[in-house]
């Protein structure tokens, strides 16, 4: 499907094209963009939207009322405001600078998505607040919570009950400060954090799939940081521990009968480009160690894409890399520019 960026007609008129030619049931967003666009137009489109009712998804996907929401239920977050030098002065440094929303369907110009950056200088926040309001974004500015990240995978039910559950930890992090898996293992659901989870999903009336993703400092307990109320990149370890996500969700969306499969601990994850790139980054001998140590882990991990089974993906996977390679150096040139210019 085309973004729904600048047209969103033609985004509509795609889905509504295909839905005619294979007779699709359900539609589901792979990005906020495609997720906010698709609940904020679903009585435009033919097919079941499977999820929550507009102003409920709006909610889950703000940063600003997160906080609010989660406080309501005993759920620690980081202090969130509206970016602005008192809110900086107040926050201090380092600070992450973070979009309100992705992408806002009255704003359909803005790109698909608004990266989230670590600031580490007072001028470095105030100019990626600047670029973010360029582009039609509304930034923010958070505290920043040093620690490990974990994420929580729920599968809610109409009546906004969790019928599966998973929870991992990243071990170690990709390219990027603001929270990019490069390896990531399951662990055990830990019983009084369900119990919030569950009491802060039903305060947003939510249905389906969503990854709710905390910051745990050394000393202290579980920050909520994000909400990703889509499809997410980690999501072939909640498979590979039983969770079925997407199937179970479909069922639950038209009504089919269903029982979700219990899930297991174990299985790890890896995304191997990213476990790669951060293996080269490291020094001297180091380095070697580091790749070959991503290699082994590559046979005993689930994979983003790579499957031992089903290697065709990787092959357009491959073929896709060099063109995507160089629109990130682009990307990253065109901010570097934009920061100089401001």
């Amino acid at each position: 499907m085309p973004p729904p960026v600048s047209d969103l007609g033609e985004f509509i008129g795609a889905i509504n094209r295909a839905t005619e030619k294979h007779g699709y049931e359900v539609i589901f967003g792979t990005g906020d963009a495609e997720v906010l666009a698709l609940s904020a137009n679903r009585e435009k489109i033919g097919p079941l939207i499977p999820y929550a009712p507009h102003p409920c998804v709006v909610r889950g996907f703000d940063k600003l009322h997160l906080a609010e929401l989660a406080g309501k239920v005993g759920l620690a977050t980081p202090i969130t405001r509206e970016a602005s030098e008192s809110a900086l002065k107040d926050l201090g440094l380092p600070v992450v600078v973070k979009s309100r929303l992705h992408w806002t369907p009255s704003r359909p110009n803005q790109g698909t998505r608004v990266e989230a950056v670590v600031a580490h200088s007072w001028d470095e926040a105030l100019r990626q607040a600047d670029i973010m309001r360029s582009i039609g974004a509304e930034p923010l500015f958070q505290q920043y919570v040093p620690g490990s990240l974990l994420s929580f995978v729920a599968l809610v039910d109409e009546k906004h009950r969790i019928v599966s559950q998973h929870f991992q930890l990243a071990t170690h992090m990709g390219m990027s400060e603001s929270g990019i898996s490069a390896r990531a293992t399951s662990l055990p659901v830990p019983d009084s954090l369900a119990v919030r989870v569950q009491a802060f999903l039903s305060e947003i009336h939510w249905f389906g799939l969503v990854q709710i993703q905390f910051q745990l400092p050394d000393n202290g307990e579980p920050h909520l940081i994000d909400f990703n109320g889509r499809i997410y990149g980690t999501i072939s370890l909640s498979n590979g521990c039983g969770m079925q996500a997407m199937d179970t969700w479909g069922r639950l969306a038209t009504g089919r009968i269903t029982t979700p499969s219990k899930t297991m601990v174990g299985p790890r994850y890896q995304s191997l480009e990213g476990d790669l790139r951060r293996a080269m980054t490291q020094p001297g001998m180091r380095r070697i160690y580091e790749v070959l140590e991503c290699l082994v882990e590559a046979g005993g991990a689930v994979h983003p894409i790579l499957s031992w089974s089903d290697p065709l993906p990787v092959l357009a996977y491959l073929a896709r890399l060099p063109r995507r390679v160089l629109f990130k150096a682009w990307k990253q040139a065109a901010n570097h520019w934009r920061l100089g210019e401001a």
